[in-house]
């Protein structure tokens, strides 16, 4: 393992760490969905291609990228170990993807505007 990768590796664990959402580089994955549209990731089944606005609660969203053309607004609930509901937002645009904290989420809705 080079020293460089053990850099990124330390700054990707260190950054999930800090908060429930990490928006990460473009990635070769995100390019396989048309543009104006989101790549939106779920545990345990395939990721799938979305326009317009769409909600998940029975499926727990790890990720979500952004195609080229399009924002995204990824809005997330999660109940909390004090039983306190908390919902963050995440914004992407132009093939940017971002990471979902798992543990404690209720449901995700997500927006996608073709730009």
């Amino acid at each position: 393992m080079t020293v460089r990768s053990l850099v990124v590796r330390s700054s990707v664990a260190a950054a999930l760490g800090l908060g429930s959402m990490v928006v990460v580089a473009p990635q070769a994955i995100a390019d396989t969905c048309a543009d104006g549209t989101a790549r939106i990731f779920a545990a345990n089944s395939e990721p799938r291609c979305q326009t317009g606005t769409a909600s998940y609660s029975t499926e727990t969203i790890t990720k979500v990228c952004s195609m080229n053309g399009a924002d995204v607004v990824a809005e997330a609930t999660y109940l909390t170990s004090r039983k306190k509901t908390v919902t963050t937002t995440l914004e992407l645009s132009n093939g940017r993807c971002g990471r979902l904290e798992v543990s404690g989420q209720q449901s995700v809705t997500v927006t996608v505007t073709p730009n």
